[in-house]
């Protein structure tokens, strides 16, 4: 049995600990609510942002070189983590499944294909440096609550990637916020602009409950209107397009990250929460413990001091 001295000293380090981990707590609560504000209050725009496109591509010949597909030699993979720890499965969710996509997409077997990577929060870049897969990009410090002009920089790298030639898919693994308490890895395909994706990008974003719950509605209703709408363009169809999509697919990669960044700090809140209810249950332990320690260590006294004073009697 340990000491008195020891089961003090470890229920004085597992308080400790579970003090360092409420603070924790409460801290993510606080940015996880605040980020959840952002990303809800981005959705609706993502939404609108998304849907204009999906009705726009299939009402005008024009193709741009983001909505042009080609044959698949390059897939660039974004994959988006945090730069922190202690958020329980949040990374490891995204990197399984980055590395079931490896895996398992049909393109993998073609001759030449090959796979590219950029990333997103030191996570990913430590895990495919690790395994030494070909980067072309590294991201990080796009802080709590990201801005648009922060994530400009990997959009306009995925953008001009693409028209060039360097890659010829562009696919994103990363956190979708459901709720507090789940949140989805998904991957999603954001080049070439394609209108049954936009439209899947789009079910996708809207919430099953909650604040923008009715935006389903309005969503349906919109998808409902007749390919014979007719759209003016100024100055040109093709001008319009050149300007629009790179707007809007940095815009969807910025929700992207905002969902992400949600999704983090709810998963972190989760984590600590779940270690402060661990450490408040083993301090327990250890002071039922330590109390039997102590009543052992009393009642051997007692059985010695009596036994001594019955010895000297006799």
């Amino acid at each position: 049995m340990e000491t008195l001295q020891a089961i003090k000293s470890r229920i004085r380090a597992v308080r400790n600990i579970g003090q360092i981990t409420k603070a924790m707590e409460v801290v993510s609560a606080t940015k996880m609510r605040r980020a959840q504000e952002i990303a809800l209050a981005s959705r609706p725009y993502a939404i609108a942002a998304l849907a204009l496109l999906g009705k726009i591509l299939p009402r005008t010949p024009i193709e741009t070189p983001l909505t042009k597909s080609r044959a698949v030699r390059t897939t660039l993979v974004i994959l988006v983590t945090s730069d922190r720890g202690l958020a329980g499965a949040f990374n490891s969710q995204v990197l399984r499944l980055f590395e079931r996509l490896l895996a398992d997409d049909p393109y993998r077997e073609r001759q030449g294909h090959r796979f590219l990577i950029a990333t997103v929060g030191k996570k990913a870049a430590a895990y495919v440096d690790k395994r030494g897969y070909e980067v072309v990009g590294r991201f990080h410090g796009f802080g709590d609550y990201a801005e648009v002009e922060e994530v400009r920089p990997l959009a306009d790298l995925v953008v001009s990637g693409f028209a060039a030639g360097r890659w010829d898919r562009v696919l994103t693994i990363s956190t979708h916020f459901r709720t507090t308490l789940k949140q989805e890895v998904l991957i999603r395909q954001i080049l070439p602009a394609d209108i049954e994706k936009i439209r899947e990008t789009v079910r996708e974003l809207r919430p099953e409950r909650g604040r923008y719950a009715g935006l389903s509605q309005l969503q349906a209703a919109s998808d409902q209107l007749p390919a014979t709408t007719e759209y003016l363009f100024e100055p040109s169809p093709a001008e319009v397009l050149a300007s629009l999509i790179p707007h809007l697919i940095t815009m969807q990669i910025y929700h992207l990250i905002l969902e992400a960044n949600a999704s983090e700090h709810s998963a972190r809140m989760v984590a600590m929460k779940n270690a402060s209810d661990n450490a408040a249950e083993v301090s327990g332990e250890l002071t039922i413990a330590f109390n039997k320690a102590r009543q052992a260590a009393i009642t051997k006294e007692l059985v010695e001091i009596t036994a001594t004073r019955a010895a000297l009697e006799a």
